[in-house]
């Protein structure tokens, strides 16, 4: 399940699925780095290491990091390597499927944060904002929508994907009221993430050669 955490203006949806595994799998790597370091220090346990700290860089990145997170004049589709920037007064559509869909007039942005069921995606199960917009587009507007649902804590993934849908919306229309100059949609890059992750492979392969 998804939950979000708000910081200043901004509001963060973590993953809707493998969140649990997620931190599983990184408190396990940790342990068995400490294991390994401590009872054997032979090349062969350096390799064993830095072949479990890859793992751990992948698990955060793939299973931990993804967010979609709602400031006041952006969204930021946060994915493994790297974030899609979108301006909210650019945002004319919202789909909700394996993933999330932002459509401004010229392109489509995905963010994998939030998503539905497999289940939930078969013939004749969908619900009820999975594809959500601007008059024309293929969606429904805001007005269209029942009131706002509970704290979004005690919802569903299903239910997740409905709020972030319409707290897109409300935002992009809020940002759409109160024009200011932002940015033009832009991609930013996990530069820690992807720096970590080339060193340890660098030093994986140099442990190889010797």
């Amino acid at each position: 399940m998804s939950l979000s955490a708000e910081q200043g203006d901004d509001r963060r949806f973590t993953p809707t699925s493998g969140t649990t595994a997620g931190w599983i799998g990184l408190g396990l790597a940790a342990a068995m780095l400490v294991v390994v370091l401590v009872d054997d220090q032979s090349v062969g346990s350096l390799r064993f290491s830095l072949v479990v700290a890859i793992f751990g860089v992948l698990v955060w990145c793939y299973m931990l990091r993804p967010r979609v997170v709602i400031g006041a004049t952006e969204v930021e589709l946060r994915n493994a390597f790297s974030s899609w920037h979108v301006p909210l007064a650019e945002v004319r559509r919202v789909a909700v499927r394996a993933v999330t869909w932002v459509y401004t007039d010229d392109r489509r942005f995905d963010g994998v944060a939030v998503g539905r069921p497999a289940r939930s995606l078969r013939p004749g199960r969908a619900t009820r904002s999975q594809s959500v917009g601007l008059p024309g587009l293929g969606g429904l507007t805001m007005a269209e929508q029942p009131a706002p649902p509970r704290a979004h804590g005690d919802l569903d993934a299903n239910g997740v994907a409905d709020f972030v849908t319409e707290q897109l919306l409300l935002a992009a229309d809020r940002a759409r009221a109160t024009p200011t100059a932002v940015a033009p949609a832009h991609r930013s890059w996990a530069r820690l993430e992807l720096g970590a992750l080339v060193l340890l492979v660098v030093a994986f392969v140099v442990c190889l050669l010797v």
